[in-house]
């Protein structure tokens, strides 16, 4: 056949793709002729992206657990052992001496959350150095550094963002088209996965600290401006070919708690300020008040003791979402009264969490993110209470992944749909409000992963036939509990039994969605672009999921 054609022309055929039948969709047309793939997430993906080459689809037997081998690359220099790192005021020189370069990876955490100072104050910088066209690999965006690095996209510095969330004003700059390069999204695993693999190199790391030493020792316990575990730091120190610390205090005394040691650090500079630890508790994480999240978290507890999976030594962690942090605090009940002590608990840490360790319902914390100044003090104070990396809490290619040793996963969402992927990026309006954090870590490697949230909110529908963006695909969720009812995946027939002995009412996921939809009428469905402004990866690395306007 030759000539172009009036109309696009689609066979559907299938191939081999790592040792599996799946479907693949061959377009030709006037202007293009090219392979897309249809991933386990039922998403279609184009065989290469911009930024990225070529990509591998998502695959519901992809490995792991502890089928995952460690693949560690050798991407950072020895050890510094021979000198104390140097310490100055002079940011400006510390970046000349990193031999930091134009297309270069820099990196940054967000342990300060809506307190932080150091992307702004670093990022002003860059541009005033002639920095252009940087790649930013930073664990999320919040707060003022949102505002920070769109300033940064706008004047060439920046060309890719990797993160695993985005906010406003930044979020509605991806949707316009205004960062030269898509997005990628990666949890929290998946992005110590790739830093220490090292498909994601990084060349300079900007790592904030609230004190350090005269050795160049680190903390996040200590300092006018504590914040807690460095979690998703740590990574980035041991693997990053320069490190530079930033501190608002130097001290002279050791170190209660070191989170990254002296060994990984190239430089110390002093800022004024490293922003506001008044701010941490900021965002996402609040305890709800509203009568229904307090019904769906009653549920949520009612769904764990029915499945008996509350018992001696369980392993357990939640969402920073007000329904998940609800549920904490319901389950210490549960436990009091039924005077059981669980082995550990892990996560993003919050004071309740360190509450339930300090009366004795759990043996352990397992902290990557301090979520307010109880659970930073704590940490800094409590043997029993323990800084994890990132690579450590959920790094799918690390063989003592925490993730991989949970019972129990609360997840929070923006929506979920009748295959029960879920959506934590993206709302029902195809609007990002969100982030993938660790929920694709955890609820791959827990026992019994439940998300929970409201039916609807503002009378948009949040469980839905399709999710506008898949973020944890439906083969690693168990259960949906929402006000209108509970919905166990049909995958886990043991849940099913152990739910309808209970007396506990399950509905079909379907039924649900036509029982909420018949509330709130089909929501309007945002018209979506062909161009990829955003790549949502699993925490392997393959693709489950693209943003397109």
């Amino acid at each position: 056949m030759e000539g172009p054609l009036p109309l696009t022309v689609v066979w559907l055929t299938g191939l081999y793709f790592s040792g599996l039948k799946k479907p693949f969709v061959w377009l030709k047309s006037t202007e293009f002729k090219f392979l897309k793939m249809i991933n386990d997430a039922g998403r279609e993906i184009p065989e290469k992206i911009e930024g990225l080459g070529s990509v591998r689809p998502f695959r519901k037997l992809t490995l792991g657990r502890s089928d995952q081998k460690r693949n560690r690359a050798n991407i950072k220099k020895p050890l510094i052992t021979e000198r104390v790192p140097r310490i100055s005021k002079n940011l400006e020189g510390a970046i000349s001496r990193s031999g930091l370069k134009n297309r270069d990876r820099i990196s940054f955490h967000h342990h300060l959350r809506l307190g932080d100072s150091v992307v702004e104050q670093v990022l002003f910088l860059l541009e005033q150095m002639g920095y252009r066209e940087l790649i930013l690999c930073v664990s999320s965006v919040m707060g003022p550094a949102t505002a920070a690095v769109l300033r940064a996209v706008r004047g060439g510095v920046i060309r890719r963002i990797e993160t695993t969330g985005l906010k406003s004003p930044l979020s509605e700059a991806l949707q316009a088209g205004e960062i030269p390069e898509p997005v990628i999204f990666r949890s929290h695993g998946g992005r110590a996965r790739a830093i220490e693999n090292g498909e994601t190199p990084i060349n300079l790391a900007f790592i904030a600290a609230s004190e350090i030493d005269r050795e160049g020792n680190m903390t996040g316990t200590q300092g006018i401006n504590r914040f807690g575990s460095m979690g998703y730091a740590i990574v980035d120190a041991e693997n990053a070919f320069y490190v530079i610390g930033l501190t608002d205090s130097i001290t002279s005394r050791p170190l209660l708690h070191i989170s990254i040691s002296a060994c990984f650090v190239d430089e110390v500079v002093e800022l004024i300020s490293i922003g506001s630890k008044s701010q941490i508790a900021g965002g996402s994480i609040r305890i709800s008040r509203r009568p229904v999240e307090k019904l769906i978290a009653r549920r949520a507890v009612q769904v764990l003791a029915a499945a008996e999976v509350i018992k001696p030594d369980f392993s357990y962690q939640s969402g920073s979402g007000g329904i998940s942090l609800l549920v904490t605090a319901l389950l210490k009940e549960y436990m009091m009264k039924n005077e059981i002590v669980g082995s550990f608990a892990s996560g993003g840490v919050t004071g309740n969490l360190v509450d339930l360790m300090r009366d004795g319902f759990f043996d352990l914390l397992w902290d990557v993110q301090s979520f307010d100044d109880k659970a930073a003090v704590s940490l800094g104070e409590n043997p029993s209470h323990r800084e994890m990396s990132a690579s450590l809490y959920a790094n799918p290619e690390n063989p003592g992944c925490i993730a991989h040793k949970l019972d129990v996963m609360i997840l929070s969402a923006t929506e979920i749909d009748r295959d029960f992927h879920v959506n934590s990026i993206t709302g029902t309006n195809g609007r990002i409000l969100g982030a993938l954090g660790g929920a694709p870590d955890t609820a791959a490697g827990a026992s019994l992963t439940i998300v929970v949230l409201p039916s609807f909110r503002g009378r948009i529908p949040t469980v839905n036939h399709r999710v506008q963006t898949v973020c944890t695909p439906g083969n690693t969720v168990d259960v949906l509990v929402s006000e209108r009812g509970i919905a166990v995946n049909p995958q886990r027939e043991d849940l099913l039994r152990c739910l309808n002995d209970s007396g506990l009412e399950i509905f079909p996921i379907k039924e649900l969605v036509r029982k909420v939809h018949n509330l709130t009428g089909e929501p309007d469905q945002p018209i979506a672009g062909n161009r990829i402004r955003g790549v949502v990866e699993y925490r392997d690395g393959s693709i489950l999921d693209c943003i397109r306007s």
